[in-house]
């Protein structure tokens, strides 16, 4: 009896070390010190995660620990644009390819696919001297890509139309598109859905030409001859998928607007006035930010100036609005980071009313700070605590901030172009880190 009761105790005694020694090792990976590349670290109030990063620079795409420290590399022979990574581990990287016809900020022609483990699984290639993949693109629930195209137009297109041939740049216009592309074996895809602005012009130029009509009687159609004088027509800058209403918002740079269109559509529906969940076909279900592009309101109702990373957020973690954006030139070397309540009736459509400045008038929650200008690229992720990470593109900064506007968090790219499209932060147990080896990878910087 009393020999047992020594055995228990020595079995106390070894499990309370053997505790002590899990918790000590523990403490040790929690109390890691932040690299020198990480400015501002409030454990407390940043949202824990790992963090995507892919500088236009460079041929990687790198996954970042709170510390600053890399956990994951996926290497390529692209320089990438757009990356996103999905749930079920697979890396989406968007990727310039060589071509002379479409030679504008932006401008990316192919889409790769890596697994988790950094063996590419999908390379696709669409681009031609008259159409080619551009910006953003979007990952569907079903693992299909939504993707932004330019279309380029001859001026004799443009011209029936209905488009100001004094307005014309090189003789061409450069459309937009949008394709849902459903991967296919290693280097294939198929396009199962596409919509155009082609078919959703509005000009008051020209009544012999097509397309005529009052402008700002119809704020569902895009003006043909609203321009800033390039080719570029609307320059799409992102896109993104709202999956409550299958529904597609996008974010024209040019217009300084945001178009909402209905996904629920076939391709014959997308390219008419009618059909789809709201039955508006492809025409738009509501347009925000610059009213003026549609012959409404005048300069002082402009919500949105070059904006990038159009989001839809819901209502929460937020601050009382639905969309969040990256607004690159609200002032004078000034960006905002900018959340607004587009009003949204209980079936998902929208009121776009005719000759006048669509609601709201001004947005709900604005962030503005020096730290975060940014005249080109960039963005703003909304995260599952409240708090924002920014993506001051052009500085290779990111910084994430509470719902007081306090900095928490942040960090810059350690390479001299650090230029970057946009950042994400995934939670510590989105599933393609569950059961993986994620310590910090030794030896590893940004290249």
């Amino acid at each position: 009896m009393h020999s047992n009761k020594y055995f228990v105790y020595i079995f106390i005694v070894v499990l309370f070390v053997y505790q002590c020694d899990n918790d000590d090792n523990k403490s040790i990976q929690e109390t890691v010190e932040p690299n020198e590349n990480i400015d501002i670290y409030i454990e407390e109030d940043f949202f824990e995660g790992y963090t995507l990063i892919s500088p236009v620079a460079s041929k990687n795409s790198y996954l970042i620990n709170m510390e600053g420290y890399i956990i994951k590399k996926w290497s390529s022979d692209n320089t990438p644009l757009a990356v996103y990574l999905s749930e079920d581990g697979t890396l989406i990287r968007t990727y310039k390819v060589d071509s002379n016809d479409f030679n504008f900020g932006g401008k990316t022609g192919g889409i790769e696919m890596f697994d988790f483990e950094g063996n590419i699984i999908w390379d696709w290639q669409y681009c031609s001297d008259t159409y080619c993949l551009h910006h953003d693109i979007s990952i569907l629930p079903n693992g299909n890509i939504l993707a932004t195209v330019w279309d380029k137009k001859t001026a004799n297109e443009a011209i029936a139309n209905g488009r100001n041939p004094d307005l014309l740049i090189n003789n061409e216009v450069w459309s937009e598109r949008i394709l849902e592309v459903k991967p296919n074996g290693s280097n294939n895809a198929e396009i199962i859905w596409e919509w155009s602005l082609w078919d959703h012009l509005v000009q008051d130029f020209d009544n012999a030409k097509l397309n005529f009509g009052v402008v700002s009687e119809h704020p569902e159609l895009i003006n043909l001859n609203f321009t800033i004088g390039d080719a570029n027509l609307n320059h799409i800058n992102s896109i993104f998928y709202i999956e409550t209403y299958d529904q597609i918002v996008m974010s024209s740079r040019r217009f300084n607007e945001l178009f909402i269109i209905d996904h629920s559509t076939t391709t014959i529906e997308a390219s008419s006035n009618s059909g789809g969940n709201y039955n508006k076909g492809g025409r738009l279900l509501y347009r925000w930010g610059n009213p003026l592009a549609y012959n409404s309101g005048t300069e002082d109702d402009q919500k949105l100036f070059g904006q990038h990373d159009v989001r839809f957020i819901s209502n929460l973690p937020s601050n009382g609005g639905n969309f969040l954006v990256f607004n690159n030139n609200r002032f004078e070397n000034v960006s905002t980071i900018d959340e607004f309540l587009i009003p949204l009736n209980s079936d998902g459509s929208y009121d776009l009313i005719e000759n006048t400045t669509n609601l709201p008038l001004d947005y709900e929650w604005s962030y503005m700070s020096p730290d975060i200008y940014a005249p080109r690229v960039s963005g703003a992720l909304r995260l599952d605590n409240g708090n924002t990470l920014i993506t001051v593109g052009t500085e290779g900064r990111l910084i994430e901030i509470n719902s007081e506007g306090s900095i928490v968090w942040s960090y810059t790219i350690p390479i001299e172009t650090n230029d970057v499209f946009k950042c994400f932060r995934y939670p510590t147990d989105y599933p393609p880190f569950l059961n993986q080896d994620l310590s910090i990878l030794e030896g590893e910087i940004i290249e």
